[in-house]
């Protein structure tokens, strides 16, 4: 396999210890009504293992999502590093990512993730009067106060995180003042994450969520391009530089990885975890085959099969948005429906993103 790709993994499906109302997962697990609770067997888990660590490409990352794959169990963590290291080979960098609520992390977790290097993704949508809106933990306890105990907990054990932000129609106003209040609490890096669902009341409008990054990527600059990490906006940059964007949403083509669910079923995208686009089963064909087939060729080439931004300035930078964006629209041969707002967002700050560009540009012919 010539081209590297990663592997989203869900070892414990859709299952999760939070109800947020803008979850586009949980309808998923209705694909297993019998598989309760859903967790991958040692065979799915070697399997994919020793498939991607096969091809031996220059990094090779396992990023785990859910659901909320704690759920799994770190039993279960401990034995996806014995894998790696026994199917692995020497020299290799292998790099694993993991995506959680945060519920369950404790000293025992931490020092795991810590001496084996995980990248933490944590969600957490703003001050706690946001988060807790739409973000439901069990027994009444508030997911904000257990978010904020998992960073401070990840703070003291030196672990690599970031902060995934989902924007939604109670926190896009906040633009600036939502970053400003992460960076005050220490956290340094961040991504944003618009809220866009069919029939889903919390969506962001395309003008709010605009006017959001304007005024975001405005204090960004102002405060600090070195000192804080916004995803998209180096994501802008990098294409800038003609650079691969890193995110998939800017991204020409969506082929950059499969999602591995928990009983092996293979997607090409968590957002497209529907019968119609199942492309089968790890134990029934070698990883490549699924990037390789004419279902995942299909898939990926809808991306940019979108007629109507022929002639756009700003295509380059947005290639018509995330595909599942698109069906909360005119569907998928239509622009995303943030169309308007990236618009506006791309004519506010091209300038400063070239600039930058050039700058990172003389960075790296000077080092």
């Amino acid at each position: 396999m010539d081209k590297p790709f990663q592997l989203l993994i869900k070892p414990v499906g859709a299952d999760c210890n939070l109800r947020c109302a803008y979850c586009f997962y949980l309808p998923t697990g209705d694909l297993y009504p019998t598989e309760a609770p859903r967790r991958m067997s040692d065979e799915v888990l070697e399997t994919i293992t020793g498939g991607l660590l096969g091809y031996k490409f220059p990094q090779t990352v396992f990023a785990w999502q859910g659901g909320e794959p704690t759920l799994a169990g770190l039993d279960f963590f401990r034995r996806v590093v014995g894998v790696e290291q026994r199917l692995g080979t020497g020299g290799q960098s292998v790099g694993n990512t993991l995506q959680t609520n945060g519920l369950l992390l404790d000293d025992e977790w931490c020092r795991f993730l810590r001496q084996y290097s995980f990248l933490i993704g944590l969600s957490l949508d703003g001050p706690q009067s946001v988060h807790d809106l739409h973000r439901h933990a069990p027994g009444g306890r508030s997911a904000w106060e257990l978010a904020i105990e998992a960073a401070r907990l990840m703070d003291r054990h030196e672990i690599q995180y970031n902060i995934l932000c989902v924007i939604h129609r109670d926190n896009v106003g906040m633009g600036a003042d939502l970053a400003r209040w992460f960076v005050g609490q220490g956290f340094r890096f961040l991504q944003f994450i618009p809220c866009i669902e069919p029939g889903q009341p919390l969506n962001v409008s395309a003008d709010a969520y605009g006017a959001f990054l304007c005024d975001v990527f405005d204090y960004w600059c102002k405060e600090g391009v070195e000192r804080i990490s916004i995803r998209d906006f180096e994501a802008w940059v990098a294409t800038c530089i003609d650079h691969p964007a890193g995110l998939c949403t800017y991204g020409r083509k969506c082929n950059h990885y499969l999602v591995v669910e928990h009983n092996g079923d293979v997607y090409p995208c968590d957002f497209f975890v529907r019968e119609e686009w199942r492309l089968g089963n790890v134990l029934e064909h070698p990883l490549d085959w699924f990037m390789r087939c004419e279902a995942h060729k299909r898939f990926a080439k809808l991306k940019h099969d979108v007629a109507a931004c022929a002639g756009c300035p700003w295509r380059v930078l947005c290639h018509g948005g995330c595909i599942k964006d698109r069906l909360a629209g005119q569907g998928v041969s239509a622009p995303t429906p943030l169309c308007t707002g990236y618009k506006a967002f791309f004519r506010h700050a091209e300038p400063k993103l070239r600039e930058l560009a050039r700058r990172v540009s003389r960075r790296r012919r000077d080092s």
